[in-house]
């Protein structure tokens, strides 16, 4: 009886964090379930499942899209020469190369699912292709 509480509680909490990043300050009501949430404000539209699912992720994977911003973060720094107005590029197509390869770093915050393999290392992230110099 006691494990079950237990896991009752976590699930509970668990389901208060995701709510906390998808619906920040947004008054609900819950048996626990993401089923069973009613908001307050009956003008406000419960989110998709899949919004709801988004922030499990998050939720669990915490310490993965930290690591993930700071690999990101270094990639941008690193590059951050090669969009200077006046750096000698070889052609106009590779300054382009260049700033698609940063836009593309900057989008994957919204497409990549990032976890840790159990060393830790990140994994499930397919960075962009670094432009030849």
């Amino acid at each position: 009886m006691l494990k079950s509480h237990k896991t009752n509680l976590v699930v509970k909490y668990m389901l208060t964090q995701v709510l906390e990043c998808i619906c920040p300050d947004t008054p609900y009501t819950s048996n626990g379930t993401w089923e069973s949430v009613v908001f307050d404000d009956e003008n406000f539209e419960k989110p998709c499942d899949e919004l709801y699912e988004y922030g499990v992720y998050m939720v669990t994977n915490v310490e993965a899209l930290k690591k993930f911003r700071e690999e990101r973060n270094a990639l941008l720094d690193k590059s951050d020469k090669y969009t200077i107005l006046d750096y000698p590029h070889n052609s106009e197509l590779d300054k382009q190369n260049w700033i698609e390869y940063r836009q593309d770093l900057r989008d994957l915050s919204r497409t990549a699912r990032p976890t840790l393999d159990e060393d830790g290392n990140l994994k499930d992230v397919e960075w962009p292709v670094i432009p030849s110099k």
